[in-house]
């Protein structure tokens, strides 16, 4: 099997841990063989307004395909701006563009990644045809990968379930193949994350080398208060309880020496 080239752009500049991001995608390239992830190198940003047009989504990236000079089977832009309608993402035959916009402050969980690797794969699986015949969503929510999801908290059940029903597993199988089926349903279910006290799994790797836990963070770009929060947990525990302890302590002083002299 020959693997499609599948080019992964930041069209805005990224408001996640980029470099997390991309070991995560690129770790998919060693569990499957239908596709093969890349991040051309390009610092090009063509999404300049706040809104994104459904209808026009795709022709900011048809405009800098030409200066990227990279041949790729199919383009995948990620973007930080709202849809206009307020859809997740487009796709089309060799174009996608999703946006990270709200998936922070209304979904996240499931986190940011596993959204994106949900979307890219809706994505991809929609763009193929035979003779015109697409892969099409189906209204009803069933939990699967080609639920088309009006109600968007609906996407969130998909991305945990990572489920295809039955009709489309043998559409697909069908159209792309048992192979494809497989490692479709194999990649969604995200067993493959592992967990984080497996060294050397994913998980492990997120944690402790981009400092990302995804049963835990969101993907988004730390605060200073995150920041600190993540350091208090690398404390050891006992050391932890210790600490704890001391600025509690300094706290309820504080609080009492300034009661007492108000008092006074």
């Amino acid at each position: 099997m020959i693997r499609k080239s599948i080019a992964i752009v930041f069209g805005t500049e990224p408001n996640f841990n980029k470099d997390a991001f991309k070991y995560f995608l690129l770790s998919v390239n060693k569990i499957q063989n239908t596709y093969e992830f890349c991040f051309p190198d390009t610092k090009l940003r063509p999404y300049k307004k706040n809104i994104c047009i459904y209808d026009l989504a795709f022709e900011p990236m048809e405009e800098i395909l030409p200066k990227i000079k990279f041949n790729s089977d199919y383009w995948v832009s990620i973007i930080t701006k709202s849809f206009d309608n307020n859809y997740f993402f487009r796709g089309g035959k060799d174009i996608a563009v999703i946006t990270t916009d709200v998936w922070d402050k209304y979904f996240s969980p499931p986190s940011l990644f596993e959204y994106l690797l949900h979307s890219i794969y809706t994505c991809l699986l929609c763009s193929y045809s035979t003779e015109g015949d697409i892969i099409t969503s189906h209204r009803e929510t069933k939990g699967c990968i080609a639920d088309f999801t009006r109600n968007k908290y609906d996407d969130r059940i998909d991305i945990i379930l990572g489920y295809v029903c039955d009709k489309h597993k043998e559409e697909i199988k069908s159209k792309i193949g048992e192979t494809y089926l497989q490692e479709l349903i194999y990649v969604t279910e995200r067993k493959w994350i592992g967990n984080i006290e497996d060294k050397g799994s994913v998980a492990y790797n997120l944690k402790y080398i981009f400092k990302f836990d995804i049963n835990k963070d969101s993907g988004f770009n730390k605060t200073t208060w995150d920041k600190i929060k993540d350091k208090f947990y690398e404390i050891p525990a006992s050391l932890a309880s210790e600490i704890l302890k001391i600025i509690l302590l300094a706290l309820t002083t504080y609080f009492l020496v300034k009661f007492g002299l108000k008092m006074g």
